[in-house]
């Protein structure tokens, strides 16, 4: 137990804190949380915008096992190193969309010009 600045006894702190499984169930749009492996690629958009301060280090961990299979730390490291590439990309104006919208008008005007 804690004993905390209000002198109330806390001993369970998932009482006080968000929980990220019911969170991302609701954010998500699924009917189950049992179903929340099957939603992924939803759950990976909710992750980037979540605020990991909200909702316990245990839990975190717990959900990122469940979801994705990995440890919260594996996914903290996926998250960072994303975000370095986007960062990147704004700054260098998005070289993979210049390239495909390229490719597009090759094809269309048959012209290898660049």
């Amino acid at each position: 137990m804690i004993d905390c600045f209000f002198h109330t006894k806390i001993s369970d702190w998932s009482d006080y804190m968000n929980d990220i499984f019911k969170d991302m169930q609701a954010k998500v749009g699924c009917e189950y949380i049992s179903d929340l492996p099957s939603y992924k690629r939803k759950v990976w958009r909710e992750m980037k915008r979540l605020s990991p301060a909200d909702y316990e280090e245990r839990q975190l961990e717990d959900f990122s096992k469940f979801v994705f299979g990995m440890p919260y730390q594996t996914l903290k490291d996926v998250m960072k190193q994303q975000k370095g590439r986007e960062e990147q990309c704004r700054k260098q104006g998005c070289w993979w969309k210049r390239e495909k919208q390229l490719a597009k008008k090759q094809h269309h005007t048959g012209s290898t010009c660049r």
